[in-house]
């Protein structure tokens, strides 16, 4: 997960200011548009993921959480 304290705008709804980067394509995200999800791994470990809303639905990128066309 990489934060942003960017003037950028964010690139999904391009109306509102980035705070984030999406862990599948890199784009800027605002609060609004961010999907987080948790991937789990080992024993007890997880890892925090933050995607736009075509990379959290894209099971290539999110396979946890991603939807099949």
């Amino acid at each position: 997960m990489i934060i942003t304290d960017t003037e950028e705008l964010c690139q999904n709804c391009k109306n509102k200011q980035a705070v984030i980067l999406c862990d599948g394509c890199g784009i800027y995200l605002c609060i609004d548009c961010r999907k987080f999800d948790l991937w789990g791994y080992g024993c007890g470990h997880i890892n925090t993921k933050v995607f736009c809303p075509k990379c959290f639905d894209n099971i290539e990128i999110n396979p946890y959480s991603g939807t099949l066309d």
